[in-house]
């Protein structure tokens, strides 16, 4: 048996696979990551992190891939086809922004802007299947594309060739990049019966590391020391429990003793963030996932949002210890005040969403809550008020900022000015967000923009905006679930809307007293289910419609069951009607009539597209009453 260490091109491996010089055993498991998965290895190669060698056995004829096959399936994918892997978040905002500033439009900036990178966006996807197309860009074509949508542009085709030659070199720039990537390999000589158990023995080995987990080496040298009387003394006992688990696992750690840790109140900056992030889990968690059966588990909450209250992009977090020494220092009495005021601006941001974002109906056990929104969304909210609570900065032409200066002692003049617009907004503005997807993706480029723009969360929703998202979200998913036999369970903005309809209706006595609520559906789903069979194999409906959803009393709804609430009579017999009308369905008898006549397939889709109508313009106007 021997070894030797051999590197590939990625146009190498490309080829070698093509033409089986390179083949994969039977015994491989397949190409089996999905999207994301293989968008993070593109990244980490372009940002220069390790990201594996990979394993081959040569007999002499051939090489088998032994590991390895989802690193080089994903860069034959890339090299391949590059843009296949472009998304929303790889536009650079700032060059969007000049564009819409080139088209003139005054009003709805923000809607053009969508515009503008669905075109752009598209363009790449529809003309660069190969690296050539991507050094070859005509950018002109584009050009032409973004005039047919905007005439205002006809006379500045050379000005938008000159913004989109600066916008996509970064672009060009990573691909030819990643072209010139040498691949480490490992190439085996020997017994090739052995294959199979080298193969099993490779891929039951732990987990690959994540970005974060490599950051845990790198930053070792930088370490804090928590006061004796420090609030965070828990973060401690949350590492603690990490390491302590792994030696539960079999694993030894150097220089590690349960006791001395604790007695020292020294942590790295990894160990700091890391705690952070598992502390503010568990005590915000319907703000935060949070995983109560894994203490090991290295989430990225806390560098996620330490990295953007400290204004740095989210592509130069493995800096992030860095930055933290420079803007806060490594003094513990420094360290704490910086997460007493940054877990202030959460316990705010909590506070204000708290309308929309929790409610007693959605869980029964804090363990199993899940936020209505994504990391990225919240992250923003909460560094922004952070940023313009306490950072100073230094901004030019292309977002690109300096001279970042971070105080703890006092608020910034203009947080003053912009605390009212955001309190009676940020409600509006997070669930319009959610309902309208705007943080589909992972989020990485709308939060770097977000936290150097001191506008975007200081800005007056007015209730026609709001109502138009209401319904483009309201005929999408009618249009979308065409449901039979299995119906959706309600997601999440669909919860965030019944939240902010219900907690302006509850009294203080109803959110604080003992009882639970369930999200029901009016049309009940077995109802619907039986009628919708009587019809045609083919004749669906949008059961799970947000226009057919209320909250009822856990009590009530167990008794009422899959009859509506004016079917079944000894509910009925237990409950005043008319609260329940009025509290909580906002519905009247008649209102289900066309449950009991005798109608065609046609008749009932329209009877139940206009009860369902009916009912969101009702629901409509108590959103408006609760939060405009």
């Amino acid at each position: 048996m021997s070894w030797r260490l051999e590197e590939y091109t990625i146009e190498s491996l490309s080829n070698d696979i093509d033409s089986n010089v390179i083949s994969v055993p039977k015994y491989q498991r397949g190409a089996v990551w999905n999207k994301s998965q293989k968008k993070k290895l593109i990244d980490s190669m372009n940002k220069g992190f390790p990201f594996g060698s990979i394993l081959l056995y040569d007999n002499g004829n051939v090489r088998k891939i032994i590991d390895g096959l989802q690193r080089s399936t994903t860069i034959m994918e890339y090299i391949k086809n590059p843009a296949d892997f472009f998304e929303e978040d790889d536009l650079n905002h700032a060059y969007v922004t000049k564009i819409v500033n080139e088209i003139g439009v005054v009003s709805a900036q923000e809607s053009i802007s969508e515009r503008v990178e669905t075109i752009i966006k598209n363009w790449v996807k529809d003309n660069h299947k190969s690296m050539n197309d991507v050094q070859r860009m005509q950018f002109s074509d584009c050009a032409d594309l973004l005039v047919a949508s905007f005439p205002t542009l006809d006379t500045k085709k050379d000005v938008l060739k000159d913004i989109l030659k600066e916008m996509f070199r970064e672009y060009q720039d990573t691909c030819q990049n990643i072209s010139n990537i040498k691949i480490p390999a490992l190439v085996y000589k020997g017994d090739e019966s052995l294959l199979p158990e080298i193969f099993e023995r490779i891929n039951s080995q732990g987990a690959k590391l994540t970005k974060q987990e490599i950051y845990a080496a790198s930053w070792s040298s930088y370490t804090v020391r928590l006061n004796d009387n420090s609030n965070y003394l828990k973060m401690l006992d949350i590492n603690r429990d990490r390491y302590d688990h792994m030696l539960d696992e079999s694993m030894s750690l150097d220089d590690y003793n349960s006791t001395e840790f604790i007695r020292n109140k020294t942590l790295s900056i990894f160990e700091l963030v890391f705690g952070f992030g598992k502390y503010i889990s568990r005590k915000y968690p319907y703000l935060f996932k949070y995983d109560p059966d894994d203490c090991t588990k290295v989430e990225s909450v806390g560098f996620n949002l330490i990295n953007a209250c400290l204004l740095q992009k989210s592509n130069n977090m493995g800096k992030l210890n860095i930055a933290l020494r420079d803007l806060i220092g490594l003094d513990g009495n420094d360290i704490e005040k910086f997460l007493i005021k940054l877990e202030d601006c959460i316990n705010y941001v909590d506070r204000r969403l708290g309308a929309a974002s929790k409610f007693k109906g959605n869980t029964r056990n804090n363990s199993k809550i899940s936020p209505l929104h994504t990391e990225m969304q919240i992250i923003s909210i909460i560094a922004t008020v952070f940023i313009q609570r306490h950072v100073s900065y230094q901004e030019d032409d292309d977002e690109n900022v300096s001279n970042i200066v971070v105080n703890l002692d006092s608020y910034n003049p203009y947080w003053g000015a912009m605390k009212d617009t955001f309190d009676k907004n940020i409600i509006k503005m997070y669930s319009m967000d959610i309902i309208s997807q705007k943080w589909k993706g992972t989020g990485d480029k709308k939060l770097d923009n977000i936290i150097i723009n001191k506008f975007h969360y200081n800005k007056e929703i007015s209730w026609d905006e709001y109502e138009t998202a209401l319904d483009a979200y309201y005929h999408s998913m009618n249009s979308e679930r065409n449901e039979r036999k299995q119906v959706k369970n309600p997601n999440e903005a669909e919860k965030i809307l019944l939240n902010i309809i219900y907690s302006n209706i509850f009294t203080a006595a109803d959110q604080n007293d003992e009882s639970n609520y369930d999200i029901e559906h009016l049309a009940t789903k077995n109802l619907m289910k039986n009628k919708m069979c009587s019809y045609s194999k083919d004749f669906r409906l949008p059961v799970s419609s947000i226009a057919n959803l209320c909250l009822l009393p856990e009590y009530d709804n167990r008794t009422k069951q899959d009859k509506t609430l004016y079917d079944d009579s000894e509910y009925l017999s237990k409950v005043d009607i008319n609260r329940i009308q009025d509290k909580f369905s906002f519905t009247t008898k008649e209102d289900f009539d066309w449950l009991n006549e005798d109608l065609t397939e046609e008749e009932f889709r329209n009877a139940y597209i206009n009860f369902l109508d009916a009912r969101f313009e009702k629901m409509k106007e108590k959103i408006k009453q609760s939060i405009f």
